[in-house]
């Protein structure tokens, strides 16, 4: 009899070689002159194809990708040194054709191909690099991709397999990924695990993941201020020291996982000339460390901390060990005490006035607020928080989440099984909600006191929103400490911002009045009829406090309630100067 306990799950292959600095130095230059880039990609694809991507649709790209290169020749080696512009493009266009094929869209390519890709390279190189390695001579694009039924996807006849052709396979995600700092926009390229779409069965336990929506929403809400120390808590792959090492003179990564360490290790030297390393010495400002949380920086202080840690609430057995935990989302800890931890070890590891920005889930039980449980966390730890909800999930919903993050549908058993392990935990902690959303904290610098803000924004936002925060904690500092001289200021309203009007057929004044911003948060709030008439009065002419007490003198209102007012719509971003 089978085990019912256990999954089919695909085992782990080797993380990437870092040993030979020269071969990755010329997958590099490969993959730079294949224009296998943010762009090129995006060129090549096309719009509509590069949306499915995004979705994990990979059919519209295997049909743009097929057409390429069912058109194009690929390179050949009696071309002049220096061919015709025409000539080149067709070339490049073709080589980052068959690295989509083979990394992106799962489309089977042969030796010959990979080797025309990447001359320096070539398919002993990626096998030396454990990015791939010589396959079946009978793989058909069939079998290359299949969906949730086992049946084959996107049969076409221009790619059967012709005798004697050995398959490439990928060991490991490779993929563009382009950072945008202080010095214009940068090309780069992020390996990792293979995604779902490329492996059978459930994801294996120590699964390094890739690039996906949390990185990108972790790595577009961080506030890029200059700093000298930074740290990264499980950085898995290091998507996040990519973009710290733009604004941060040394940066430490921690990870509990040594594979993940060791992926991350291969990309910082695979972009080490973007991000102005020195590959034969990393340790110069880069630090990788294999750990829990905190643990590995005990007793060092940093300036700032992003993390998106692994807060996915998962079901206890009291007789699983580490290795059946999903080790890139699951933190081993009961509910979403993980982030209680984690929030409350931060006072130990910030330097006064630093910040730490990061994702996080928790849970609701009825007849709380949401912000309940992020509440006690922060003042028990003496942070400063701003916590942002970004999403709300029933048990259920939670859990049909994560079992479809990780391909635990593919076993029916198995699925039915861990579906009810979630119910009847959530259940025994009367959990009605799980929350999850943006977490900005700061240890107050010496003298000042913290301050909370808890606000719940389930509509779409506009990345990179990092600008943003960074402004709104300031304005929120200037509010409390210098009210005045914010009041001093001819503020405006912005040109994103907006007005609308609600009242019943016949009525003489409005009902409610909305303000919505179009960019950033995009908040919505109701204003007052006063505070309406300030902001329709907010063209630059007068300071704050004179319009306030314009407005005032006209209306019903006392100052002191519409100075508040203004001061929150300032801080908020509807008024500016």
């Amino acid at each position: 009899m089978p085990d019912v306990h256990s999954a089919i799950v695909s085992p782990s292959p080797a993380p990437p070689a870092a040993a030979d600095l020269e071969l990755i130095a010329a997958l590099r230059q490969d993959l730079t002159e294949a224009d296998f880039t943010h762009h090129g990609v995006a060129q090549l694809l096309g719009d509509e194809a590069v949306a499915a991507l995004d979705r994990e649709q990979l059919v519209p790209g295997q049909l743009r990708v097929l057409d390429v290169l069912d058109c194009l020749q690929p390179p050949r080696a009696n071309l002049p040194e220096v061919p015709a512009e025409g000539v080149q493009a067709t070339q490049q266009q073709w080589k980052c054709a068959v690295l989509t094929a083979l990394w992106l869209v799962a489309l089977p390519v042969t030796t010959q191909q990979v080797d025309a890709a990447l001359p320096r390279t070539r398919v002993e190189g990626l096998e030396t690099l454990k990015l791939a390695h010589s396959g079946s001579t009978e793989v058909s694009v069939a079998s290359s991709h299949r969906n949730s039924l086992g049946e084959s996807e996107v049969p076409d006849h221009r790619y059967s397999s012709d005798p004697g052709e050995t398959r490439i396979e990928p060991r490991a995600d490779l993929r563009p990924y382009q950072v945008e700092g202080s010095s214009g926009i940068r090309d780069m390229w992020v390996t990792s695990d293979l995604s779902a779409h490329q492996v059978d069965g459930a994801l294996p336990h120590d699964h390094v993941l890739g690039v996906g929506q949390a990185s990108l929403t972790l790595a577009g809400i961080t506030h890029r201020r200059e700093v000298l120390t930074a740290l990264d808590i499980g950085t898995g792959c290091g998507i996040q020291l990519l973009h710290l090492l733009d604004h941060a003179e040394q940066v430490v990564g921690t990870d509990l996982s040594e594979r993940a360490l060791e992926f991350a290790r291969f990309n910082l030297l695979l972009n080490a000339p973007a991000l102005c390393l020195n590959p034969e010495h990393l340790e110069e400002r880069v630090e990788l460390l294999q750990g829990s949380l905190l643990e590995p920086v005990q007793g060092r202080g940093f300036d700032l901390v992003v993390s998106n840690p692994p807060f996915v609430i998962t079901p206890r057995r009291p007789e699983e060990t580490e290795a059946e935990r999903y080790v890139y989302r699951d933190g081993g800890r009961e509910g979403d005490a993980l982030m209680q931890e984690l929030i409350a070890g931060l006072p130990e590891v910030l330097n006064p006035g630093g910040t730490a920005q990061m994702l996080g889930n928790w849970e609701r039980k009825s007849g709380a607020a949401w912000e309940s449980r992020p509440r006690t966390w922060s003042e028990a730890a003496g942070l400063s928080a701003w916590f942002i909800q970004r999403d709300v999930q029933t048990p259920a919903e939670y859990a049909e989440t994560w079992l479809r993050d990780a391909s635990e549908e593919r076993s029916p058993q198995q699925y039915r099984r861990r579906y009810a392990e979630y119910l009847a935990d959530f259940a025994s902690r009367g959990v009605q909600q799980i929350g999850f959303g943006l977490i900005w904290l700061q240890k107050p610098p010496a003298g000042s006191t913290a301050h909370l803000r808890f606000e719940e924004l389930l509509g779409e936002v506009q990345q990179p929103l990092g600008p943003v925060i960074g402004q709104t904690v300031q304005r929120a500092l200037e509010t409390a400490t210098t009210a005045e001289a914010v009041l001093g200021q001819n503020l405006t309203v912005p040109d994103t911002v907006t007005e609308e009007r609600y009242q019943r057929f016949g009525a003489e004044h409005p009902e409610v009045i909305i303000a919505r911003q179009g960019a950033g948060l995009r908040r919505s709030r109701p204003v007052s009829s006063a505070a309406a008439g300030f902001l329709a009065a907010a063209d630059g002419d007068f300071t704050a406090a004179q319009l306030i007490t314009a407005v005032c003198s006209l209306t019903d209102t006392e100052e002191d309630v519409l100075t508040q007012e203004v001061l929150d719509l300032y801080t908020e971003g509807f008024l500016g100067w």
